[in-house]
Parts: structure tokens; sequence; C-alpha cells
């Protein structure tokens, strides 16, 4: 292993490649070191190829993450969803219980887990000591002297977590908060506060989108206007750019051409009738069909292609209405051999923009991409059935209208809903005809979701880590207790 840098300003940790794609696609982190700071990204593969060069285009040090996973990690984060959360009321956490009480034969100690977790559930929630013990024991398990040693040796001034529901992400928040040093979390997506679970650490300052997430930061961890600084998102200032060239194929078919509907698909778990749906709507697109002359492209999710959650079922399914009806698909650019769940080439984000500018209706069941199709002024219908199944509730699309994000997003008017193929044709053909229909209503649900949008959001976060740097002892020294984070009632 290479030796590790010294003396950093500033280290963002990045452990998602949505994290990655948050912070340079802008050059977010090449302006921190334009301005003469030493930084630094902690990475798990600081070997993948595509962050390699972007930390050698910005003048970053990648820094892999040396120390081990503590041997009871995993089990806390199995355990703490049944000891910290009030399950039952968090639709995100319950619908990831009922989908381990659903598994198969071949995993019956995870489905006991579960049905043992919820036991412990029901215990917790009637004696709530046992949920601050368990808070306070799993502090003293996550701040690890190994942790705190490599911080050290770094002499970071500020960290900057994106992910504090990951390994190995809270360890470090704790170890820095141990060191004295400055903390700041910037996190990568909309729905982190309210779908994944009380976060294990907390940080000094907060950079957040926009309102929604502000009143989150309030309402479940009691953050003080004051500790948070409203940013937007670096890498939807693209969006508010002139469109920049890309070599794309598929953007060079579309342009100039027929209308099309863009279907930008989520995990087939969340939404198991999406490639019914993109059938349907195919079938809709032949010369008499009610959808005649409109092209369909559909883009599936990052995770369909690689990592634990990898769906040749989709992929095959979507291969088939390539050669059958014409449909035209876009598969994420991901980085080969890359350690870091779902990391896409720098150059994938230009032709998701360039999708998302040209369609002419954006159709969605419940990710972020809703978020970007609003930043660039598209219509957004949210598909909340399963195709021409009708599958339980447990199992359907219908359920992700209900997790706290995405519902918030719908109340603010930032999405057409509709439940069956009939509905969602007459929803397109009204769109079609009308793309203002419900521009007034998306304006307000994306401020909500992100605040101004001037295209600046970059220049906003560098601006407040820079506020942040004077605040910092240089020295890293002087360790402090670390108390844990307050348990507070989840969506």
């Amino acid at each position: 292993m290479n030796a590790l840098p010294t003396d950093l300003d500033l280290c963002y940790v990045a452990t998602h490649g949505f994290a990655v794609r948050m912070v340079f696609q802008t050059g977010l982190l090449g302006q921190l070191a334009a301005r003469g700071l030493r930084v630094g990204v902690i990475v798990p593969d600081a070997q993948d190829q595509n962050l390699v060069e972007l930390c050698r285009r910005d003048g970053v040090v990648p820094i892999a993450y040396p120390c081990s996973p503590a041997p009871a990690a995993r089990w806390l984060k199995s355990l703490r969803k049944y000891v910290v959360e009030d399950i039952r009321r968090n639709p995100c956490l319950w619908d990831k219980h009922q989908e381990v009480l659903a598994a198969n034969a071949r995993r019956p100690h995870k489905k006991m887990a579960a049905t043992l977790g919820l036991l412990i559930n029901d215990v917790v929630e009637q004696l709530p000591i046992l949920r601050r013990w368990f808070l306070a024991a799993e502090q003293r398990l996550l701040l690890r002297s190994e942790v705190v040693a490599f911080l050290r040796q770094l002499g970071v001034r500020t960290l900057v977590a994106t992910y504090p529901v990951a390994a190995p992400e809270p360890e470090l928040l704790l170890a820095a908060r141990a060191l004295g040093l400055q903390t700041v979390l910037h996190l990568l997506s909309w729905d982190n506060i309210t779908a994944k679970g009380h976060f294990q650490a907390l940080a000094d300052h907060y950079l957040t989108w926009g309102p929604t997430m502000e009143e989150e930061l309030q309402q479940f961890y009691g953050v003080a206007p004051d500790r948070m600084t409203r940013c937007g998102v670096p890498h939807f200032d693209l969006y508010f750019q002139p469109p920049t060239p890309v070599e794309s194929p598929l953007l060079q078919q579309l342009a100039g051409g027929r209308p099309y509907l863009f279907f930008a698909m989520s995990a087939a778990r969340y939404a198991p009738g999406e490639t019914a749906i993109l059938a349907q709507l195919c079938e809709a697109t032949v010369p008499g069909g009610a959808l005649a002359g409109v092209r369909i492209v559909a883009r599936p999710h990052p995770s369909a292609l690689a990592g634990v959650m990898r769906d040749t079922a989709t992929l095959d399914a979507l291969r088939r209405l390539e050669n059958t009806h014409g449909l035209l698909v876009s598969l994420p650019q991901m980085v080969a051999g890359s350690r870091m769940n779902w990391s896409v080439q720098d150059s994938d984000m230009h032709e998701l923009v360039g999708l998302l500018r040209g369609a002419a209706v954006v159709l969605n069941s419940g990710s972020t991409v809703a978020v970007e199709a609003l930043a660039l002024g598209r219509p957004v219908v949210i598909t909340s059935y399963d195709g021409p199944e009708n599958r339980p509730y447990a199992q359907s699309a219908r359920r992700l209208r209900d997790y706290p994000h995405l519902a918030k997003l719908i109340g603010d008017g930032g999405g057409a809903v509709v439940e069956s193929h009939t509905a969602l044709l007459a929803q397109i053909t009204t769109l079609l005809a009308a793309p203002e229909t419900g521009a007034e209503a998306r304006a307000h649900a994306l401020f909500r979701q992100i605040g101004d949008q001037d295209g600046k959001a970059t220049e906003r976060v560098v601006a407040a880590l820079v506020r942040a740097l004077p605040q910092v002892p240089g020295t890293g020294q002087g360790a402090r207790e670390v108390p844990p984070p307050t348990p507070s009632a989840r969506a």
C-alpha cells in the first residue's frame, strides 16, 4: 500500500458510486483544491479507474480505507433497525423486513432472525431504556482505535461524510469527533434521512439539498437551523447549464426526431412489473396505437448491471423488447471490476442528462430521477402499478408511493400518479398535447427538494466548506467524549 498523505485540510468520504458522482461531476473537489487546499477522498477502492482519473484531473488524493471491518458491524447493522426504529411505522424499513420474511428455504436463518427482530422491537417499544443502552454500546463499538489512528495520520482538519448509514462512514465520523475535528454531513440522496434508518453518527454541520431535507434533519435529529447550509445538489448544476456535447449514438439517434418517453427504471425488487409496462407501451406505439409515432427509451437501474442486486432477467427482457418492438435502451456505463457500489463512468451522467432533457415525458416508479427530471423541466409520471399483474401490496410498486421521500414529492405536486395502463396512456396523451400541464406544481415540488435552481450549488458547497475550515484546530489533538445520537421517531 502506498504511504498515506498527511496534513489534509479536508477529506471527503465516498463509499458509494453516487457520492463520487456528486463530488466530482461538476468539479466540487477540484474547486476546493484550486483554492490551495489539500484535499483527499476516502474510498473503498482507490484503484477504481474512473475514480483515479477524476482525482488526477481535480488534484485530489484518493485514499483507500485501510481498516478491516469490525467483527460486530454487520450484526449491529442487521439488528439496529429492530432496536432503534419503530419499524412498523417506517414503510421503507418495514418493506425490508417483509422481504426477509418472504425469503426462500435456502435462507431460513435470515427469516428466523427477522422474526426474532420483530419480537425484540416489541420489547424495546415497551422498554425504551433498552434502546438507549443499545445506542451507547454501539457508539463504543464503532469508536475504534485503529480508525482514530488512521485519521490522526492523515492530519485532516475537516471530514465530510456522504452516507452515514453504511460502513465505514459512521466509525470515521465518530473517530473524527473524538479527535476534535470538524465534521460535515453532505448527504448523497434525498431518501437517506427517512428511508435508511437512524444514522449511527451525526456531524457538526450539514449541507442540505433544500427545505424538505432541512425539515427532516430538524424533525429526526433536532439539528438547529444555524448548523445547516442550504446548497442544492452539486451534480444537478449540469441541468441548469447549456448542454454539454457528448458522444452518444443513442442521443444522436434521438436528435431531431419523433418525441420519446424516457422510462428510468427502479430495481426490480421495488418495481417488479416495469418490463411488463414497457411491453405494453411498446405495443401502443404501433400504427393505429394510442402512442403511434412515439418512441420509448428505457434505462435500467445501475444495480441491475453489477453487485448483489444484479438482475439478468430484467436485462434479458429489455433485449427482447429491443429486438421485437424497437425499444431503445440506455445501459448505465459501469466501471468494470470496481469494488465500489454502483460505480459509473463519468461520461454516463452526460448521456443521462441528454436523455432527460430531450424526453417529452419521464416515467419512474420512485427514484431520484424523478427529481432530476423536474430539474430539467420535464413532466413526470409515477407508475404505481405492476403492468397487467395485480401483485400483493408488499410485492408491488404501489408501496413505493408510501415511502416518505416519494410521498412528499407527490404531495408537493412533483408527479402524476397512475395505477393502470389505461391511466398511464391517458396521462401521457395529456402531457404530449399540453406539456405545461401541472408545471406550477412541479416547480413548487422542485424548490422543496433542491431550493434555488441557478446552477450554483457546487459554488455554495465550496463556500460553506471553506467557511468551516478556520473553526478547526490544526493539530487534530484534544480527544473528547462522543455522546450517542439521540433516538427519535422515524417517519
